[in-house]
């Protein structure tokens, strides 16, 4: 079943929607690869969720993610990064963070 996933790979952050993460890195370098997980673009608030791990890679530390944000197309778009596995646990987190803001 594909899904929307993400590795870094030798210092890219990769997209996509496949069944594993490995075939996110099949014309590269697998050795580069620092590992992965899921994301999901929520339109209405034009932001990006990055969260979870790669069974094929591991999972990335906040610090790997840094590293790669910087890339000039995801500039444009609100990201949150989590080491939470699933979205809705994610999802769940940034309500309450909102909450205390308050």
């Amino acid at each position: 079943m594909k899904a929307k996933k993400f590795v870094i790979n030798d210092g890219d952050l990769i997209l996509g929607q496949v069944e594993f993460h490995e075939e996110l890195v099949k014309d590269r370098d697998r050795s580069k690869t620092v590992g992965g997980g899921r994301w999901h673009f929520d339109k209405d608030n034009n932001t990006i969720y990055f969260y979870g791990d790669s069974t094929d890679f591991g999972s990335v530390t906040k610090e790997q993610f840094d590293a790669v944000f910087k890339q000039p197309s995801l500039s444009r778009v609100n990201i949150v990064f989590s080491n939470k596995m699933f979205l809705s646990d994610v999802m769940k987190e940034i309500n309450e963070k909102n909450c205390n803001n308050f």
